[in-house]
């Protein structure tokens, strides 16, 4: 858990300094001078046509009027060139969002071996939810591309069980043996090795094979004193006495 959330302050800090980097090539900081000197400019030239306008009725000068329609008119000029850059700010701030957007998208994108992973437990849940629906064909299906799509993957050793059930319900009782033998043999730290025991002695039994069913049976109580299916190993192996 400690890696995963310093892999989630690497990515939000990878995030800020990408930002960092993007911010100077937008040149936000030109176009803000650009805004604030207009923006003084227009204050100025304000300020000029109210002392005018207040010098107004004390005037004489033919040239009043027109030198007040002077400073109107650049008003309306610094007026106008202030929202064209109010509107190239903001584009590039849509663009630097846009931009920005994509460099989180690509960041949080799980890795490989995340996505194998994602697949992995998808592909698992939708066959174990067939069979919890006793959709018996189409989870039996669904194990075996499991099986061929992830080998040694996460759920391996438990579709192996599982697929092992459904043969059992089919009847189909050398395939059930397969699986659990396979879990036995191959897979000893299996979260069903307890389970694919005690399913392989009662198949045992079911045989005739009681010396063989006696040896797995007493597996399961010695090296698995803590599973489910322990206890059921100890009454068989009490009526087998």
């Amino acid at each position: 858990m400690h890696m995963l959330l310093s892999f989630k302050k690497t990515k939000a800090l990878g995030i800020g300094i990408l930002a960092i980097i993007l911010l100077p090539s937008i040149n936000f900081a030109s176009v803000e001078s650009d805004v604030q000197a207009l923006q003084l400019q227009t204050t100025k030239l304000n300020n000029q046509v109210q002392y005018l306008i207040n010098q107004q009725a004390n005037a004489t000068n033919q040239n009043f009027s027109q030198t007040l329609d002077d400073l109107r008119g650049k008003i309306e000029v610094n007026s106008y060139k202030i929202s064209q850059l109010n509107d190239v700010v903001s584009t590039k701030l849509a663009a630097f969002e846009k931009e920005l957007e994509s460099l989180r998208a690509e960041v949080n994108k799980p890795s490989p071996k995340e996505l194998k992973l994602q697949q992995d437990n998808a592909a698992f849940d939708k066959a174990n939810k067939a069979l919890l629906a006793k959709n018996y064909k189409d989870a039996e299906g669904l194990f075996k591309q499991y099986l061929k799509d992830y080998y040694n993957g996460e759920h391996y050793s438990e579709s192996l069980y599982l697929l092992g059930q459904i043969y059992l319900i089919n009847g189909d009782i050398n395939d059930a043996y397969t699986q659990f033998k396979t879990i036995v043999t191959r897979y000893p730290k299996s979260i069903k090795i307890a389970d694919a025991t005690y399913a392989l002695a009662l198949l045992e039994l079911s045989k005739g094979n009681m010396k063989t069913a006696k040896t797995y049976l007493q597996r399961v109580v010695d090296k698995y004193p803590h599973a489910d299916v322990t206890d059921k190993a100890k009454a068989q192996l009490t009526k087998l006495k």
